[in-house]
C-alpha cells in the first residue's frame, strides 16, 4: 500500500519539512506519481523513519542514525551500540558533575540569603588551587597558561577562587581556579589546601577584595581571641557571584580562615 505525505504526517506525528529532509538525504526513497505529482511512501519508508527517530532519541548523531537504518550488517549495529554506551557514560559523568556544582552553588546562595554576618567554625573542603591573576592583572607566564588550560579541562568542577598567604615574608594575594576534590589532580604546581578547622564567613563587596582583607582579619582575630583560637596565616575562598545592585557592581565571596 502507498501513503501520501499527509498520511505519513498523521501516522508519525511528523512535520512535512522533516519528511522532505528524509527524502532529500536519501534516508527513504519515495516515488512520485507523474500524473498528479503526488509523493508516495511505502510502509518500509514509514518504518525506516521511525527507526531513524528512535536512534536519534538514543542520542546517535545524524550520520550514525542514517547509517544504522541503511541496511548495513548486524556487526555495525553492535559496534555502534557499544560506542554509544561509552559516550553516554562520559556524558552521565559530566552531567553528574554539573548537577553537583549547581546543587552546591544553590545551597551556598540559600545560606547567603539567611546569613546574618559574623563567623562560624567549620571544616574546609579539600581544594587544589591554581593562581593566575594578581589583584590588578593576569599572570602571563607560560607555565601559568599551561596549568590554566589543564584546570579548564576540569570544568564544570572548577570554581573561581582567591588565596592570600599573609604569614609569608612577602604576603601573596591572587585570584585563580579552585578544584574542590579529595582526589589529587594530575596537575603539577597547584597549591594544596587540605581540610582544616576554619572560620567561615560570607561577604558582599562593591570594592576589590584585597583592600577589605585587613578589616576581615581584624574581625577574625577578635573572634579568635574571644573563643580561644588562633589564625594560621592563610585566607582563601570562592567568588560565588557578581551582581549589580542599585547601579553598583558587587561580588559575593565566601571565605575560609584556617585556625588552630
Amino acid at each position: 500500500m502507498r501513503y501520501k505525505i499527509n498520511d505519513v504526517k498523521r501516522i508519525l506525528n511528523i512535520k512535512e519539512e522533516t519528511l522532505r529532509y528524509f527524502d532529500k538525504k536519501n534516508i527513504i526513497k519515495t516515488t512520485r506519481d507523474q500524473k498528479n505529482n503526488y509523493r508516495y511512501f511505502k510502509a518500509e519508508d514509514i518504518n525506516k523513519i521511525f527507526a531513524y527517530k528512535m536512534y536519534r532519541s538514543l542520542l546517535f548523531s545524524l550520520n550514525d542514525s542514517n547509517e544504522l537504518v541503511s541496511g548495513k550488517p548486524l556487526p555495525l549495529l553492535e559496534r555502534k551500540l557499544s560506542e554509544q554506551i561509552e559516550v553516554i557514560e562520559k556524558e552521565q559523568k559530566y552531567l553528574n558533575q554539573v548537577k553537583l556544582h549547581i546543587s552546591i552553588l544553590s545551597e551556598k546562595l540559600k545560606k547567603w540569603n539567611s546569613f546574618t554576618g559574623g563567623f562560624e567554625i567549620t571544616e574546609s573542603e579539600e581544594c587544589y588551587y591554581h593562581p593566575n591573576q594578581t589583584d590588578t592583572c593576569f599572570i602571563q607566564e607560560a607555565d601559568v597558561f599551561e596549568n590554566t588550560y589543564l584546570c579548564l579541562d576540569y570544568l564544570p568542577s572548577i570554581w573561581p577562587c582567591f588565596y592570600y598567604n599573609y604569614s609569608a615574608a612577602s604576603p601573596e594575594f591572587s585570584f585563580g581556579y579552585g578544584l574542590y576534590t579529595n582526589h589529587t589532580p594530575p596537575i603539577n604546581g597547584l597549591i594544596h589546601l587540605p581540610p582544616v578547622k576554619c572560620l567561615y564567613t560570607m561577604i558582599s563587596l562593591e570594592d576589590n577584595l584585597l583592600p577589605s582583607i585587613p578589616d576581615i582579619l581584624e574581625q577574625a582575630d577578635t573572634y579568635c581571641c574571644q573563643n580561644n583560637h588562633k589564625l594560621k596565616g592563610i585566607l582563601y575562598g570562592s567568588i560565588l557571584h557578581e551582581m549589580k545592585e542599585n547601579g553598583l557592581n558587587s561580588r559575593l565571596f565566601e571565605l575560609y580562615l584556617p585556625i588552630d
